[in-house]
């Protein structure tokens, strides 16, 4: 039961991870946001399809897109949308989103063994919600 729940709050947690990853891998990492002349990048389908099976892993308990009853954290639907983001307070840039990832948040776990590949295939992923 208690290795259970756990496995709900870090897979909860996971999305942050991914917005906190962004900061580390991101050129807006300096917190100024994403400029005009950075766009973020575009991910391939394949690697969006490889981040689903990421984030089926180790986000969907928590961020469970079509499971409102489920869902302990933020739905990501459309998160690259909203600019700011209540739990970053930071804006939604791929460097912001990979190093709340890799380093948890207040009620997210950290997922330190996320590759840099793995963090890609999340954020590509996360674009298409």
């Amino acid at each position: 039961m208690r290795s259970r729940s756990f496995l709900n709050l870090t897979a909860s947690l996971l999305p942050a991870l991914v917005l906190a990853a962004g900061v580390v891998y991101s050129p807006q990492a300096s917190g100024q946001g994403q400029a005009a002349s950075q766009p973020q990048a575009q991910a391939s389908p394949e690697l969006a399809a490889q981040g689903r099976k990421h984030f089926q892993r180790y986000c969907q308990a928590c961020h469970d897109p079509q499971d409102n009853s489920r869902r302990t954290a933020p739905d990501l639907t459309g998160l690259y949308g909203r600019g700011l983001t209540p739990a970053m307070k930071q804006p939604v840039t791929d460097a912001n989103l990979g190093g709340h990832i890799k380093q948890g948040g207040p009620r997210m776990p950290p997922f330190p063994w996320l590759s840099k590949q793995d963090i890609a295939a999340l954020l590509a992923y996360l674009k298409t919600l």
